[in-house]
């Protein structure tokens, strides 16, 4: 079975911009600063905010599996 992934999407521009496989490591993290940088400068008011304020700009959803794909082997 494989784990649960999740779609990002900015909050600011409505475009997914990450899909992840479960927590956002660094380079997903660098990925999505520098996403905000160029969609909405002024989210980013530090050059390294914490994770969180960063985040806050996202929207984290599961991604629902398609139906047409065969089940995971057990």
């Amino acid at each position: 079975m494989t784990g649960q992934r999740f779609i990002i999407s900015c909050l600011h521009c409505k475009r997914i911009v990450a899909i992840a496989g479960g927590i956002v490591d660094a380079e997903q993290l660098a990925q999505l600063g520098a996403h905000l940088v160029a969609c909405s400068p002024r989210a980013m008011d530090a050059p390294s905010p914490p994770i969180e304020t960063t985040l806050r700009h996202f929207r984290i959803e599961p991604l629902e599996p398609d139906d047409r794909s065969p089940p995971a082997a057990a």
